[in-house]
């Protein structure tokens, strides 16, 4: 059976969802929205690490599809704590989802809503679409090279410095990483598409 795509799926991320949150205190509420303007739909999120319980707190209504009926959603996730090597810290969604009657646990940076409630990716058998594609044909060169520059804007969002003592952040030197990647992988694309042009010239 054929994995569903994590690319279409509502997702959560951890870094996202607490960039702002050692300015209010370690606690906030707000709203998620999916589309422009919410039309993909919303949901109510309260978010706390100031105190020993360590979580995030989901609320939202969903609609089905075949019955109309609405349904009230309203659940924790828990959030874990781990020590960087580099000092500080940095947290995690702890997926609260059971599998074939096994609670999951399992430590992620995004969280998928796959189903009725928002979970890892591996318990909902998602898959990127990346995956999918023939790594030897150009199209999977393409969404690599997508793929870093949507890394490389995100990490150049949290990127306070250029260089320190010298030496290029440890961000900034990720992200010239990506930037290589990105040009490699533009130039095999290239390649695949002059080869396949190649063949299909007629004689």
């Amino acid at each position: 059976m054929s994995k569903n795509e994590a690319d279409d799926c509502k997702k959560i991320e951890i870094w996202w969802l607490l960039r702002d949150i050692k300015e209010r205190g370690g606690y906030k509420s707000t709203t998620v929205s999916w589309g422009e303007n919410g039309s993909a739909g919303s949901i109510g999120v309260k978010v706390s690490i100031w105190d020993e319980e360590k979580y995030v707190q989901f609320s939202y209504v969903q609609t089905d599809n075949q019955t109309g009926e609405k349904k009230d959603f309203d659940y924790k996730v828990p959030l874990v704590e781990t020590v960087c090597h580099f000092g500080g810290t940095r947290y995690w969604f702890q997926c609260s989802l059971f599998k074939n009657g096994k609670y999951c646990g399992r430590r992620v940076g995004v969280l998928y809503k796959g189903g009725d409630l928002f979970g890892c990716r591996h318990c909902y058998e998602l898959a990127y679409s990346s995956q999918k594609l023939n790594r030897r044909d150009g199209m999977y060169s393409l969404f690599r090279v997508l793929d870093a520059y949507k890394k490389i804007d995100k990490l150049s969002e949290k990127a306070k410095r250029y260089s320190y003592g010298g030496e290029l952040t440890k961000k900034q030197q990720r992200i010239a990483k990506l930037q290589s990647e990105a040009f490699y992988q533009y130039r095999h694309f290239q390649d695949a598409e002059s080869g396949r042009e190649g063949r299909n010239k007629t004689v």
